[in-house]
């Protein structure tokens, strides 16, 4: 007798082969149908000109390592000087999740002590406001 999982196994390597072929005709035929665009002698000697262009450069406007070096630190120091650290100062002292806090109904003036972290919800819908004790 067949184990079926053996046989699970067979069948579903043999439908992973046909996926993989079909896949591959496909990329195939989709590479086959593109065109590769031709362009004309005056433009490939346009593009060759240019390059050559780019290309030419005297010995003086290259630089060595040691200017480079000096470029590298100037622009360090420039970035370490422009890092200042701002402190935020706040008008009151933060809030932490735990803390009581007493809200205030904008509709009702109804007030609630309760935790932060259930009044957050309640403040951030706009239905209810931190009352400063």
């Amino acid at each position: 007798q067949k184990d079926p999982l053996l046989i699970y196994k067979f069948e579903s390597f043999e439908l992973f082969k046909s996926m993989i072929d079909q896949v591959n005709k496909d990329v195939i035929s989709f590479l086959f149908k593109g065109e590769i665009p031709q362009e004309t002698a005056n433009v490939i000697q346009e593009a060759r000109a240019r390059r050559r262009e780019n290309v030419q450069t005297t010995k003086e406007e290259i630089q060595n390592m040691d200017e480079r070096a000096a470029q590298a630190r100037q622009a360090g120091n420039t970035q370490r000087q422009q890092q200042v650290v701002e402190t935020i100062v706040r008008e009151r002292p933060k809030i932490g999740r735990n803390d009581r806090v007493t809200i205030k109904n904008v509709m009702s003036g109804e007030n609630k002590t309760l935790k932060y972290k259930q009044a957050e919800p309640l403040i951030t819908k706009g239905d209810w406001v931190l009352v400063d004790d």
